[in-house]
């Protein structure tokens, strides 16, 4: 997990992602494991719906298409390194901001307003790199510290 993403005590999606193989007394080993492996794109798809977004949002976010992803559906599929890796990355990202925002709806919104912080963007158009991941955790940060985004 990049060093810019402290671990939240909410687990929840990661577990979701592992099928619960993965919790708060988990080795980090485990998670690395789980990413090399690839992940079950029926876990991928549970965590997509607890987010509540929609398939063209989501596969953005994680550096794919809707074409890839559906195919990895139908063929039952466990994603690549890349893809695996980045939807843990999110997993971890939301568990911190949803921690902040106390629901998915209000990170939602947050996410998809536009803020100075962003250029005047909304931080959703970001979520897809490491860098705009980080950011977004930055600026969430600095809001649980009392600064305005």
């Amino acid at each position: 997990m990049p060093s810019y993403i402290q671990p939240s005590a909410n687990r929840k999606f990661v577990e979701i992602l592992s099928d619960g193989t993965i919790n708060l007394n988990s080795n980090p080993l485990d998670e690395i494991e789980l990413i090399q492996r690839g992940l079950d794109i029926n876990c991928v798809e549970k965590f997509r719906l607890e987010l509540r977004w929609d398939l063209q949002s989501f596969t953005k976010a994680i550096g794919t298409n809707t074409k890839a992803f559906e195919r990895y559906i139908k063929e039952h599929k466990r994603l690549n390194v890349t893809l695996s890796e980045n939807i843990v990355e999110l997993a971890h990202l939301a568990s911190a901001c949803i921690d902040y925002f106390e629901s998915v709806e209000r990170w939602t919104t947050w996410l998809n307003t536009r803020s100075l912080q962003f250029s005047s963007e909304m931080p959703l158009t970001f979520v897809n790199t490491i860098a705009g991941r980080e950011l977004i955790k930055k600026t969430v940060d600095s809001l649980n510290h009392g600064y305005n985004a």
